[in-house]
């Protein structure tokens, strides 16, 4: 089952490019989202527009409404994550401002700037106007992993999540599309049973990341919780040292096995697997490490409703809003 899986990852993608019939999505209204974007079977819902970010996403927005309802969904993740990775990207550079190893100086791009003072004296005393320091001397450090983007992709493989193979196949055909662009470092955490593990850690290789797919096995039940904690705790570690991470949590919803430890939340919900997801998503937001969520099975309840139940849709959906990331809803063929 585990190397058909992979096998099928591969195999479906040009299938997906070719044919895969479209499903009208509902009209849904998203309570705090900024940006709802729809192609073909797909939604895009940005909980977050920071003011750096803005032309990326008006770019986004027109070239999407110039494909119409022809654009796959494909290609709308591909722009989902090229946006969500540029904010995350963002957000490292100020991150970076005060940390960080100096492997290089330059002279200041910017209006506000760290100064690298033995550089900077030493091109003054190179110029021969040493002890006056001008404009032209100043120099800043340039930061190993400086605007360099770690995804850290969280996915669910439960048994569930067998229905979603072509869904599953776009999301990391998008993500390996945009890794090798950039060279982005990718990791790989997988959930199943009643746990999570990093299958595969940091890399600028993504045919490794692929390679272990082939290793990974299925299971009735869905430790989402588990899974986005083992993705919060590399993001942690990325940012240490000097990358901007971005997580990219793909699943169908279903979270079933809640965490064995409890974490401070500001939300209840009486299902523990549910209230576990929540909590982490809370951790995550609070260290303000940027998120992707994409649900492989979007539903077509309004997102006041699937709020109320949590289930699927409405857990994923809001664990984008805690987070204030972004959301990527597939839907299936029925």
């Amino acid at each position: 089952m585990s190397p058909l899986l992979a096998l099928l990852f591969l195999a479906l993608l040009p299938i997906i490019a070719a044919g895969a019939r479209r499903l009208p999505i509902a009209e849904e209204e998203y309570v705090g989202a900024k940006l709802t974007l729809r192609s073909g079977r797909a939604v895009f819902v940005s909980f977050s527009v920071p003011p750096e970010a803005s032309g990326e996403l008006l770019s986004l927005s027109r070239g999407l409404r110039a494909l119409g309802e022809r654009a796959p969904e494909g290609r709308l993740m591909e722009l989902a994550i090229n946006a969500a990775r540029r904010v995350a990207r963002l957000r490292g550079r100020r991150r970076l401002a005060s940390t960080g190893r100096a492997v290089d100086f330059r002279r200041p791009r910017g209006g506000s700037f760290k100064v690298s003072l033995a550089p900077t004296l030493r091109r003054a005393a190179a110029l021969g106007h040493w002890p006056e320091v001008r404009w032209e001397d100043l120099r800043e450090p340039i930061l190993e992993g400086r605007g360099r983007v770690s995804m850290v992709v969280v996915l669910d493989s439960s048994a569930s999540m067998a229905r979603s193979v072509p869904e599953v196949a776009s999301a990391l055909s998008a993500i390996r599309r945009e890794a090798l662009r950039y060279r982005d470092r990718v990791s790989l955490v997988v959930c199943k049973g009643f746990g999570a593990a990093v299958v595969q850690h940091p890399t600028t290789n993504f045919n490794l990341v692929v390679s272990k797919l082939s290793r990974v096995g299925m299971s009735d039940f869905t430790p989402l919780a588990s899974g986005m904690y083992r993705g919060y705790l590399l993001a942690l570690s990325e940012m240490r040292r000097g990358y901007a991470p971005l997580i990219v949590v793909i699943s169908d919803g279903n979270a079933n096995v809640p965490m064995a430890r409890r974490l401070r939340a500001t939300m209840r919900h009486a299902d523990p697997a549910v209230q576990s997801v929540l909590e982490v998503a809370e951790l995550v937001a609070s260290a303000r490490i940027d998120t992707l969520v994409v649900n492989t099975r979007h539903g077509r309840a309004t997102y006041e409703t699937a709020r109320r139940e949590l289930t699927g849709t409405g857990l994923m959906l809001e664990v984008a809003r805690i987070t204030r990331g972004s959301y990527v809803g597939l839907a299936a063929p029925d």
